[in-house]
Protein backbone atom coordinates (compact mmCIF):
# COMPACT_ATOMS: atom_id res chain seq x y z
CA UNK A 1 0.00 0.00 0.00
CA UNK A 2 2.54 2.66 1.36
CA UNK A 3 5.10 1.66 -1.56
CA UNK A 4 2.12 1.62 -4.21
CA UNK A 5 1.35 5.24 -2.94
CA UNK A 6 5.04 6.52 -3.05
CA UNK A 7 5.18 5.17 -6.85
CA UNK A 8 2.53 7.25 -7.56
CA UNK A 9 4.23 10.59 -6.09
CA UNK A 10 7.33 9.54 -7.95
CA UNK A 11 5.87 8.86 -11.34
CA UNK A 12 3.75 12.54 -11.08
CA UNK A 13 6.92 14.13 -9.61
CA UNK A 14 8.73 12.20 -13.18
CA UNK A 15 5.59 13.80 -15.61
CA UNK A 16 6.17 16.93 -13.67
CA UNK A 17 10.25 17.20 -14.44
CA UNK A 18 10.64 15.58 -17.72
CA UNK A 19 9.84 17.34 -20.60
CA UNK A 20 9.81 15.56 -23.94
CA UNK A 21 11.57 18.13 -25.74
CA UNK A 22 14.46 20.90 -24.94
CA UNK A 23 15.64 23.91 -26.77
CA UNK A 24 18.84 22.31 -28.78
CA UNK A 25 21.53 23.83 -26.41
CA UNK A 26 19.82 22.61 -23.44
CA UNK A 27 19.29 19.20 -24.69
CA UNK A 28 23.13 18.86 -25.35
CA UNK A 29 23.71 20.28 -21.71
CA UNK A 30 21.97 18.07 -20.08
CA UNK A 31 23.25 14.84 -22.81
CA UNK A 32 27.08 16.21 -21.68
CA UNK A 33 26.03 16.43 -18.28
CA UNK A 34 24.82 12.73 -18.19
CA UNK A 35 27.89 11.60 -20.19
CA UNK A 36 30.13 13.22 -17.57
CA UNK A 37 29.04 10.09 -15.23
CA UNK A 38 29.32 7.43 -17.63
CA UNK A 39 32.61 6.37 -15.89
CA UNK A 40 35.55 7.88 -18.36
CA UNK A 41 35.70 10.62 -15.89
CA UNK A 42 36.61 8.41 -13.20
CA UNK A 43 39.16 6.38 -14.86
CA UNK A 44 40.63 9.52 -16.22
CA UNK A 45 41.28 10.92 -12.88
CA UNK A 46 43.05 7.40 -11.41
CA UNK A 47 44.92 7.19 -14.39
CA UNK A 48 46.16 11.16 -13.69
CA UNK A 49 46.56 10.12 -10.15
CA UNK A 50 48.16 7.09 -10.49
CA UNK A 51 50.92 9.08 -12.79
CA UNK A 52 51.42 11.91 -10.96
CA UNK A 53 50.57 10.48 -7.67
CA UNK A 54 51.45 11.67 -4.01
CA UNK A 55 51.00 9.60 -0.75
CA UNK A 56 48.01 11.12 -0.34
CA UNK A 57 46.15 10.79 -4.03
CA UNK A 58 47.86 7.07 -3.67
CA UNK A 59 45.40 6.90 -1.00
CA UNK A 60 42.95 8.47 -2.98
CA UNK A 61 42.63 6.26 -5.72
CA UNK A 62 42.62 3.45 -2.77
CA UNK A 63 39.75 4.90 -1.10
CA UNK A 64 37.59 5.04 -4.51
CA UNK A 65 38.66 1.38 -5.80
CA UNK A 66 37.34 0.31 -2.59
CA UNK A 67 34.41 2.66 -2.73
CA UNK A 68 33.81 1.56 -6.31
CA UNK A 69 34.07 -2.12 -5.58
CA UNK A 70 31.49 -1.65 -3.08
CA UNK A 71 29.25 0.21 -4.65
CA UNK A 72 28.75 -1.84 -8.00
CA UNK A 73 27.60 -5.19 -6.25
CA UNK A 74 25.01 -3.54 -4.22
CA UNK A 75 23.75 -1.61 -7.51
CA UNK A 76 23.79 -4.43 -9.81
CA UNK A 77 21.88 -6.35 -6.31
CA UNK A 78 19.29 -3.97 -5.86
CA UNK A 79 18.55 -3.23 -9.45
CA UNK A 80 17.88 -7.04 -10.16
CA UNK A 81 15.85 -7.22 -6.80
CA UNK A 82 13.55 -4.57 -7.68
CA UNK A 83 13.21 -5.11 -11.44
CA UNK A 84 11.88 -1.51 -11.58
CA UNK A 85 10.67 -0.81 -15.32
CA UNK A 86 12.12 2.45 -16.86
CA UNK A 87 9.94 5.88 -17.00
CA UNK A 88 10.63 5.37 -21.02
CA UNK A 89 9.10 1.63 -21.39
CA UNK A 90 5.92 2.99 -18.59
CA UNK A 91 5.41 6.14 -18.99
CA UNK A 92 6.79 7.98 -21.62
CA UNK A 93 7.10 6.80 -25.29
CA UNK A 94 10.37 7.58 -25.28
CA UNK A 95 13.42 8.84 -23.63
CA UNK A 96 16.43 10.98 -24.95
CA UNK A 97 18.73 8.14 -24.77
CA UNK A 98 19.18 5.21 -24.63
CA UNK A 99 19.65 3.53 -21.31
CA UNK A 100 22.39 0.96 -20.49
CA UNK A 101 20.16 -1.59 -19.36
CA UNK A 102 16.54 -2.09 -18.35
CA UNK A 103 15.41 -1.50 -14.79
CA UNK A 104 15.63 2.26 -13.53
CA UNK A 105 15.89 1.83 -9.78
CA UNK A 106 18.70 2.72 -8.41
CA UNK A 107 20.29 5.05 -10.73
CA UNK A 108 23.88 3.82 -11.34
CA UNK A 109 25.04 7.15 -12.91
CA UNK A 110 24.14 8.90 -9.59
CA UNK A 111 25.34 6.11 -7.06
CA UNK A 112 28.86 6.56 -9.01
CA UNK A 113 29.25 10.45 -9.49
CA UNK A 114 27.80 10.31 -5.59
CA UNK A 115 30.90 8.04 -4.34
CA UNK A 116 33.63 10.53 -6.75
CA UNK A 117 32.31 13.42 -5.28
CA UNK A 118 32.43 11.79 -1.57
CA UNK A 119 35.50 10.64 -1.67
CA UNK A 120 37.04 13.18 -3.98
CA UNK A 121 35.78 16.08 -1.56
CA UNK A 122 36.83 14.53 1.81
CA UNK A 123 40.57 14.45 0.55
CA UNK A 124 39.97 18.74 -1.20
CA UNK A 125 37.33 19.60 0.90
CA UNK A 126 37.34 23.35 -1.15
CA UNK A 127 35.72 21.05 -3.83
CA UNK A 128 33.10 19.84 -2.17
CA UNK A 129 30.37 22.46 -2.89
CA UNK A 130 31.55 21.87 -6.19
CA UNK A 131 31.63 18.05 -6.31
CA UNK A 132 28.39 17.81 -4.98
CA UNK A 133 26.37 20.19 -7.27
CA UNK A 134 27.76 18.31 -10.00
CA UNK A 135 26.67 14.95 -9.03
CA UNK A 136 23.03 16.30 -7.72
CA UNK A 137 23.67 17.50 -11.91
CA UNK A 138 24.25 14.21 -13.21
CA UNK A 139 21.62 12.38 -11.02
CA UNK A 140 18.83 15.34 -12.03
CA UNK A 141 20.54 14.91 -15.97
CA UNK A 142 19.18 11.54 -15.55
CA UNK A 143 15.69 12.37 -14.70
CA UNK A 144 15.38 14.44 -17.65
CA UNK A 145 16.82 12.49 -19.50
CA UNK A 146 13.62 10.08 -19.55
CA UNK A 147 15.88 7.42 -18.12
CA UNK A 148 14.98 7.51 -14.52
CA UNK A 149 11.94 8.24 -11.61
CA UNK A 150 12.93 10.75 -9.56
CA UNK A 151 13.15 8.32 -6.40
CA UNK A 152 15.57 6.33 -8.73
CA UNK A 153 18.51 8.95 -8.68
CA UNK A 154 17.81 9.89 -4.75
CA UNK A 155 18.26 6.09 -3.67
CA UNK A 156 21.27 5.89 -6.34
CA UNK A 157 22.54 9.09 -4.69
CA UNK A 158 22.50 7.80 -0.85
CA UNK A 159 23.81 4.88 -2.47
CA UNK A 160 26.52 6.25 -3.35
CA UNK A 161 27.14 8.56 -0.65
CA UNK A 162 26.62 5.25 1.90
CA UNK A 163 29.17 3.36 -0.06
CA UNK A 164 31.97 6.16 -0.59
CA UNK A 165 31.17 6.52 3.53
CA UNK A 166 31.80 2.93 4.58
CA UNK A 167 35.29 2.93 1.94
CA UNK A 168 36.34 5.79 4.20
CA UNK A 169 35.41 3.95 7.21
CA UNK A 170 37.23 0.43 5.81
CA UNK A 171 40.30 2.60 4.92
CA UNK A 172 40.64 4.34 8.03
CA UNK A 173 40.19 7.72 6.21
CA UNK A 174 37.25 9.24 7.80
Amino acid sequence: MILSHIDRIDRALFKVIFRPRYRRWLHHCIRMTSRSGDGILYGAFALYLVAFSTAQQQTLVMVLLMAYLIERPVYYATKNLFQRVRPCDGVISHAHIRPSDKFSLPSGHSAAAWVFATVVSHFYPPLAIFLYAWASLVALSRVLLGVHYPLDVVIGSLMGYGCALLALIITGTL
